[in-house]
């Protein structure tokens, strides 16, 4: 792993660890060691400390007293449970949202998405998810309700991060597909009424859902598979032996 340096304070330490989460450098269900994590990036343990303590507030972490820090690891319940939230207050702080923005709120918006199809092209797939999961929390941040924008950012992140870790995994990313998603979003926040607006953003988390459900359901069986033929191979070497 690379050092952390340039004087570097917990902040940078924690976009560090971010993204080695996303590209799979930390791999989900890992354990991290505080100790021998901090001497690989040249920090001190109790800056690392901290680090991972804002990565688990965003739910990019889970920690056992006993056992320490891990890589969370989403399973089908976890991903349905972060989508029967987003599917019920992302709509509401849409519509809230659209009743709230001004031209520089749309301009911004149409800048982010902008950012994120030169990212796309440049294949600069982390780059991506920041941008896909930011245009969202601008959304969110827009409703001017702070207690739907708290719950969202809340229990959102592993799934975005869970999206970026599907690329890493060889999953085909339609950089089209996810602009013409956002775009319809987009479109929908500009022209639309509240109830048009709540309607769209739940239809899309809808698809959304279904496909991150759907991927983690063949991931599992998988996995399985993978481990059943092991545990064949291992019973077969010990009746020869």
């Amino acid at each position: 792993m690379e050092l952390i340096t340039n004087g570097s304070m917990r902040s940078r330490l924690t976009d560090w660890l971010f993204d080695a989460i996303l590209r799979g450098d930390l791999a989900p269900g890992a354990r991290i060691v505080e100790g021998k994590l901090a001497h690989q990036l040249g920090v001190a343990q109790t800056t690392l400390r901290e680090a991972l303590q804002e990565l688990e507030h965003q739910g990019l972490l889970t920690k056992s007293q006993r056992r320490g820090n891990f890589v969370i690891k989403l399973t089908v319940k976890d991903m349905e449970d972060i989508y029967v939230v987003r599917r019920e207050l992302e709509p509401i702080a849409a519509a809230l949202a659209h009743q709230r923005m001004t031209a520089k709120d749309y301009q911004e918006l149409t800048r982010i998405m902008e950012d994120m199809r030169l990212a796309g092209t440049r294949k600069e797939y982390i780059q991506v998810l920041k941008l896909d999961m930011l245009f969202h929390q601008t959304i969110w941040r827009f409703s001017g309700n702070h207690s739907v924008e708290r719950a969202l950012n809340a229990v959102s992140p592993p799934g975005f991060a869970y999206y970026m870790i599907r690329i890493s995994d060889g999953v085909v990313y339609d950089l089209e597909k996810d602009f013409e998603e956002h775009q319809a979003l987009l479109e929908a926040l500009k022209k639309g009424g509240p109830a048009e607006v709540r309607e769209t953003f739940r239809l899309m988390l809808e698809t959304f859902a279904e496909q991150d459900v759907e991927y983690l359901r063949a991931a599992d069986s998988k996995q399985s598979a993978v481990a059943a033929k092991k545990g064949h191979k291992r019973a077969g070497a010990g009746l020869a032996s």
